[in-house]
């Protein structure tokens, strides 16, 4: 493998784990906002102090927040990934860490379409 294949691979391999640091943090917030609704209603419903049903609303707020930071980054690394594989797509043809990243790529694309 040449210099030139190894960063390539090694450019795909960085980026693919980006993708799916940040798919991972996007689901995890999304479990959360869920969480925290729940929370809130439950608070609400036992009628329990002002005070604490705001605080709860405001961390729910956050939570829904970093929501939409996940998305953002999650195009911008989805971006970054079709990129990588267009421009890396012949030196690393025969790679597991292309094929990684194009079925990373596949699975993901779905996603975003539906945001």
């Amino acid at each position: 493998m040449t210099a030139d294949n190894r960063e390539a691979t090694r450019a795909l391999k960085i980026k693919t784990g980006v993708l799916t640091r940040v798919r991972r943090e996007l689901a995890m917030y999304s479990d959360e906002v869920a969480k925290e609704t729940a929370k809130l209603e439950t608070m609400k419903a036992e009628g329990r102090d002002p005070h604490d049903v705001r605080q709860q609303d405001q961390v729910l707020g956050e939570s829904s927040m970093m929501i939409g930071d996940c998305k953002t980054r999650m195009e911008n690394a989805f971006n970054e990934l079709l990129a990588a594989t267009e421009e890396h797509g012949e030196e690393c043809a025969d790679s597991e860490e292309l094929a990684v990243a194009k079925a990373l790529l596949d699975e993901v694309e779905p996603t975003l379409e539906g945001a």
